[in-house]
């Protein structure tokens, strides 16, 4: 089977995914771009009892370093590599993807602050943000933390020193534009589809699973795993639940209250507004803040591409 293949959404035809490469992020931030050796975990079906996730929380030190606000350089390096031409394929926007499910999502917690930086440079425009996310200081968020990064090391059988993170490389079109977008992907199926693995209350499932879809749509992932958790950080053998990306939104967003279809259309609304905006060879940021919008030019003949 070839690993690289497209997902069609079943929203609309404004929208689709093609996995276009892939790269691996090793130790001291080397970056492997030789997809003959790109590494990554496959998953087989849990077959134990009952998950504890709180095994190991005791020496937990969360750097909470999201990779929606990693560095841009690993894909600017990976288009470099392999002499990608963006204006050939008539590529608009250049993301990792953390930052369109920032967007995205915010259509439903409009209260949630974020902001990044965007440079247009050769008509495309580069979105970027460096921050690193604040560590929570709550115990339960540190908890709920923890228990995502611990319910992926189980799943896959990953070491707790094995520091390789694999990202994708998708064509994203919306609307009118078309993106590159890079995003990590946890492991494969037996059948070689790429699978993002979360972990959420059971109690909140349908309502919490539109965050998780749109994250695996971004970048290509075709399934999505969840294992459905207790309060106190348990997931039983027969509630890990694996869908396919491509039917969640039909599935479950009647019963969530939520619509793929409109978070989509809003970050392309989002990217509209950043095409008419921002001029060539300027750098801006763009942030939300209790539900407001500000787009501040920082200055014209400086920007954050090198």
């Amino acid at each position: 089977m070839d690993i690289w293949n497209t997902i069609e959404s079943n929203l609309s035809s404004r929208s689709r995914v093609e996995v276009i490469g892939s790269y691996n992020l090793l130790q001291n931030n080397v970056i492997n771009i030789d997809e003959a050796q790109f590494q990554r975990y496959t998953y087989t079906p849990y077959e134990g009892g009952r998950i504890n996730l709180n095994v190991g929380f005791e020496e937990f030190i969360d750097t909470h370093e999201n990779e929606g606000h990693s560095s841009l350089e690993e894909l600017r390096t990976w288009i470099r590599e392999k002499a990608f031409n963006l204006e050939k394929e008539s590529i608009s926007f250049v993301s990792k993807r953390g930052i369109l499910r920032s967007i995205g999502y915010s259509l439903y917690k409009p209260n949630d602050d974020w902001s990044f930086k965007v440079c247009r440079k050769d008509n495309v425009l580069y979105l970027s943000d460096d921050r690193k996310d604040e560590v929570p200081t709550e115990e339960y968020l540190r908890k709920a933390s923890y228990w995502g990064i611990n319910f992926e090391r189980i799943i896959t059988g990953k070491a707790d020193e094995d520091d390789i993170l694999s990202y994708l490389v998708a064509k994203l079109i919306i609307g009118d534009f078309q993106c590159i977008v890079a995003g990590k992907t946890a492991c494969n199926d037996e059948d070689g589809n790429f699978m993002e693995i979360k972990t959420a209350n059971s109690r909140y499932y349908s309502e919490r699973i539109n965050r998780g879809w749109l994250q695996a749509y971004l970048c290509g992932n075709q399934k999505l795993l969840y294992g459905l958790r207790d309060q106190k950080g348990y997931v039983k053998a027969d509630e890990i639940k694996v869908e396919d990306v491509a039917e969640v939104p039909n599935k479950y967003q009647w019963q969530g209250n939520w619509s793929a279809s409109s978070m989509l259309g809003f970050i392309e609304s989002v990217l509209k507004y950043l095409q008419d905006n921002v001029p060539e060879g300027a750098t801006c940021s763009l942030r939300q803040n209790n539900g407001r919008y500000l787009l501040h030019l920082e200055c014209e003949n400086q920007v954050f591409l090198r």
